[in-house]
């Protein structure tokens, strides 16, 4: 079957062989990611549930850039986490030490804490939520969000539930 050089049937190489089976290879798995369904598409994101971020120190042309209506997304992975329905903001509040060494509460001039609730699309299973279908959201953690117009580059997830 293979000669002395190294032929297959006295015709084909087998390093030109092997080299066309891994072009193959590599062309059909490349074929296969394209054609294949994403996880998005295969679990359904057909339940309404809400996600409040609490942005803690922002100033105040970032508070005046979200409105009610526009669509947050993750920062780096563009998932999309929901459409804004509420917004609060409150005068943001810092540790102070005095001079005598005491500790009190004062308010931070020019900075505000950000309560904005989105209503989310995704999926609810085992008290989990899944923010279209497959984006694990929790409370507590941490979260970059933008939109259209705005960047808010620290936040955390204050409520995530089926009421706000």
């Amino acid at each position: 079957m293979i000669d002395e050089k190294g032929r297959l049937f006295k015709r084909v190489s087998v390093v030109d062989l092997l080299i066309v089976l891994a072009f193959v290879a590599v062309l059909a798995g490349f074929v296969y990611r394209q054609m294949a369904p994403s996880i998005g598409v295969i679990i359904r994101a057909d339940e309404r549930f809400y996600v409040t971020v609490q942005g803690a120190g922002i100033r105040h042309f970032i508070v005046d850039a979200v409105e009610v209506g526009d669509v947050m997304y993750r920062r780096h992975s563009r998932q999309p986490i929901g459409r804004v329905v509420d917004i609060r903001v409150e005068t943001a509040y810092d540790v102070m030490l005095r001079t005598d060494g005491t500790a009190v509460l004062a308010p931070m001039e020019g900075r505000y804490d950000i309560f904005i609730t989105m209503e989310s699309a995704g999926s609810i299973r085992d008290e989990r939520f899944l923010v279209g279908g497959n984006d694990h959201i929790a409370r507590g953690s941490e979260i970059e969000l933008v939109s259209n117009r705005v960047f808010l580059p620290t936040g955390e997830v204050y409520f995530v539930g089926e009421r706000p």
